[in-house]
Parts: C-alpha cells; sequence; structure tokens
C-alpha cells in the first residue's frame, strides 16, 4: 500500500483491492453525494477497479482513500488526476464521510494535496471545480490557496472554477 500523504489527522493511501465496499457504502450516503455527480453503484464498482489500474502507472496522480491514522477508519475519498472533462488540467477533488464533516479535515487535505502536487509531482496548477450551492467546499478551496476562476462546463454542469498555480521563487 503507497502512501500518497500523511498528516496527523490523515493518511490519504491507495486504495486495497478488499476497501471496495467502502468507495460504494460512502456513495449510498445521499448527504455526501448531494453535490456530486450521481453514480450507480456498478459504476463506483468500475471506478474503483480504475483506480486500482492506475497505481500502476507510475504517475503518482489518481483516486485514494483517506483513512483516520489513529483507527484506520475510512474517512473518504480524494482525486489528484487529469479531469475527467478536461485531461489537459489536474483536478482535486474528495468525498468524506458525514461524520468527518466540520472538523476543518477537507482543508487539511486539500492543503496536503496541493503540497504533494507542488512538491513531489512538479505539477504548476491545480484546479477544482464545486457545485454552486456547496458554499462549505467552495470556502475549503479558499483557504487552501485555490482562487475562483469563473465557471467552466464540466461533469455536464456550469460549476464554480477554482485553481491554484505554483508560487516560483
Amino acid at each position: 500500500m503507497n502512501i500518497i500523504v500523511q498528516t496527523p489527522r490523515l493518511i490519504v493511501r491507495e486504495f486495497l483491492p478488499k476497501e471496495e465496499q467502502l468507495l460504494v457504502d460512502l456513495y449510498k450516503d445521499e448527504r455526501v453525494t448531494r453535490y456530486v455527480n450521481k453514480r450507480t453503484e456498478q459504476d463506483t464498482r468500475k471506478q474503483f477497479a480504475e483506480a486500482l489500474k492506475l497505481y500502476k502507472d507510475g504517475s503518482g496522480l489518481g483516486r485514494w482513500g483517506i483513512f483516520n491514522p489513529g483507527d484506520n477508519d475510512f474517512i473518504g475519498v480524494c482525486i489528484l488526476k487529469p479531469a475527467d472533462s478536461d485531461p489537459t488540467r489536474i483536478e482535486l477533488g474528495y468525498v468524506l464521510n458525514h461524520k468527518y464533516w466540520g472538523l476543518g479535515l477537507a482543508t487539511e487535505l486539500a492543503r496536503s494535496l496541493v503540497f504533494y502536487g507542488f512538491a513531489d509531482k512538479a505539477l504548476t496548477e491545480i484546479c477544482a471545480c464545486k457545485d454552486a450551492e456547496n458554499s462549505a467546499s467552495q470556502n475549503v478551496l479558499l483557504k487552501a490557496g485555490f482562487l475562483r476562476d469563473g465557471n467552466v462546463f464540466w461533469h455536464g454542469h456550469d460549476l464554480p472554477f477554482f485553481r491554484i498555480e505554483k508560487k516560483i521563487s
């Protein structure tokens, strides 16, 4: 199992094949999927299989599980990978289990993924889009250093677009 980033409260790592049901169950919770594209269980399982396949490409980008370092509880899922809607851009995204909302974990996650992308993967820009009604996630991105840059038509919707550029000193 490859750890991508670790903070005192988060471990972001590659999923293990036996953890597929964690992702399936996360996407069954309508609270956590309120602002993300709806998908069937079959779609989620396909997405999980694609994530496992991507781990072998050596890019260090992909879809990963987020776990609690204290008890290994599943916190959620995140991405830092070429955007489905525009593969020329690297997209950051996340979905957290409802019981982990409001603890500052999303901001901690976003900041750590930005650092990983810029420091370890030599990315020069990372972008994200959030549902127009999802002000909490938009605020997370702003706290993590992203700037609002208009709207973009991604995932079949016109969405607020955010991006952060690597500061070159």
